[in-house]
């Protein structure tokens, strides 16, 4: 009886050395993997849960140029403070950040503006989501640079001519993403785009002209690239209005355009960001930037992304 006793031990001894072997290699293979991602672990272990993800895309008023100073002024000491906590369950890697403070998927709260001390639509797009769901985890990525047009910079395969690097960088920041995702064992489904972005096509007639094609072919690609990892109705987009900025000479042209490509599927919609109130007209108070969305216009944006996104939800 003691010998069959010590065999049992023994042979524990070696199925426990085995399978602490296995698990040493896996850790091994996943921190390796992991590293090779660029990100940080900053997340928790996904044990399988779903991880929806929304996309943030665009130039200056997508990257964030709204300044926190002014919206510390315009909210309550309490909703400001929340803003700078963060929201526990809605992350974000925004590639700015990341490149300025060697990060990853963080909680998302104020400061992923262009700058330090600016912000964009994500702080009111998690705020929203926050308050719709949650029970739920989602994870924003976002990619975002001022200045840039669809036309050359963001140009999608599908509208012919050479790439822009904008659109390649982006395709391959948004997989290295969901990559860092699937490898924390999340299950993983892109549920909408927000596109922030037109202005600086609105300044030169023949890209405002062009804008609904190259919008077009954009939205194409954009599905073709990542629908292995769409939800179940595929990748809504939510696309905005620019403003009525007198620094944006087609606006009406580019807006049309985007009205034009939501009517084109059920998947597709705009927001008209001018019937709404946004505005650009009131920050700095000494000098307003009519080129950018005040602090609070800010919030609101990402308020409306986030009421919208939610129509596509499963």
């Amino acid at each position: 009886m003691i010998k069959i006793r010590k065999r049992i031990i023994a042979l524990s001894v070696i199925v426990l050395a085995l399978v602490l072997g296995f698990c040493i290699v896996n850790v091994s293979n996943y921190y390796k993997a992991l590293a090779e991602t660029g990100l940080k672990s900053t997340i928790p272990y996904g044990f399988g849960k779903d991880a929806r993800i929304i996309i943030l895309a665009g130039q200056s008023n997508a990257e964030g140029i709204s300044r926190e100073e002014y919206l510390k002024k315009n909210v309550t000491p309490e909703q400001y403070a929340r803003y700078e906590k963060g929201f526990d369950n809605i992350y974000i890697n925004d590639y700015n950040t990341t490149m300025r403070e060697s990060g990853g998927f963080v909680k998302c709260k104020a400061g992923a503006g262009a700058m330090d001390g600016y912000f964009g639509p994500e702080l009111g797009l998690a705020e929203k989501l926050n308050e719709l769901y949650p029970g739920e985890t989602f994870f924003i990525i976002k990619y975002a640079f001022g200045g840039t047009d669809l036309c050359n910079l963001w140009r999608s395969p599908s509208s012919g001519g050479e790439t822009g690097q904008l659109y390649t960088g982006f395709i391959q920041y948004v997989k290295q993403s969901i990559e860092f995702l699937e490898l924390k064992k999340y299950n993983v489904k892109i549920e909408a785009m927000c596109w922030m972005q037109g202005e600086s096509d609105s300044i030169n007639e023949g890209n405002a002209i062009e804008y609904e094609s190259n919008l077009t072919n954009f939205v194409f690609d954009i599905r073709s690239e990542l629908g292995i990892y769409a939800s179940q109705d595929g990748i809504a987009f939510v696309d905005a209005y620019i403003s009525e900025s007198i620094f944006w000479t087609y606006h009406r042209t580019v807006n049309a355009a985007k009205q034009a490509v939501a009517d084109t599927s059920p998947i597709n919609t705009v927001i008209d960001t001018i019937s709404h109130g946004l505005t650009v007209t009131k920050e700095p108070y000494e000098e307003p930037d009519i080129a950018h969305y005040d602090s609070l216009s800010e919030i609101k944006l990402g308020h409306l992304f986030a009421e919208e996104c939610a129509n596509f939800f499963d």
